[in-house]
């Protein structure tokens, strides 16, 4: 009986060690490249929560295994927020190339209900997509391309385009299609249910 009870309890020990203390966090793995082959790597927590890349190397790109930096990432940088326009797949080119500062990102969940895509386009086909909740609040681009045209089968014009200048007006020039005038960078995006 003594056997049985030093046994039951050595087993209650060790089943309550083996638990983890704290739930496991969800990152995602960037690889922020510069010149010459320069890089590093950092594992970014999906929760929001600001991570420091304690690095000087002048960013020109961010790789990923599959996540997307555009859409679920807040960038700091020295000069200003860099324009994020997607290269080879999981490649973000950093434009201008500069110091990053910090990052946060998030696991890019979208909020229930019915969510549009946008396509929005600059020169020389670079171009970016955001998706926008309909009838929720304001969604960031994080991109300072300038934006002369927007795609999408919602009705565009029903949207409100927080932009750096005037407020744009949008001519539809084929279905799902519409020049932005004047072109700018489009801070945020909100459109109606």
């Amino acid at each position: 009986m003594y056997f049985t009870t030093i046994a039951t309890l050595v087993a209650s020990l060790a089943l309550t060690s083996a638990l983890p203390l704290s739930p496991p966090l969800n990152t995602a793995s960037l690889t922020f490249h510069g010149a010459a082959g320069a890089q590093y790597t950092l594992s970014v927590p999906l929760d929001g929560s600001t991570t420091s890349t304690n690095n000087a190397l002048s960013i020109s790109s961010i790789s990923t295994d599959g996540f997307d930096v555009q859409n679920n990432c807040r960038i700091h940088a020295v000069d200003y927020t860099p324009a994020l326009v997607q290269g080879p797949p999981n490649t973000w080119q950093v434009g201008p190339p500069q110091t990053i500062i910090d990052i946060s990102c998030t696991s890019g969940g979208s909020p229930s209900g019915q969510v549009i895509s946008i396509e929005l386009d600059g020169a020389a086909d670079a171009k970016y997509f955001i998706s926008v909740p309909l009838g929720g609040g304001p969604v960031y681009t994080n991109n300072a391309l300038s934006i002369s045209q927007v795609r999408s089968t919602y009705n565009i014009p029903n949207c409100k385009f927080d932009t750096v200048d005037y407020t744009p007006v949008f001519v539809q020039i084929a279905s799902g299609v519409w020049n932005m005038g004047p072109p700018q960078t489009v801070r945020s995006v909100s459109c109606p249910a």
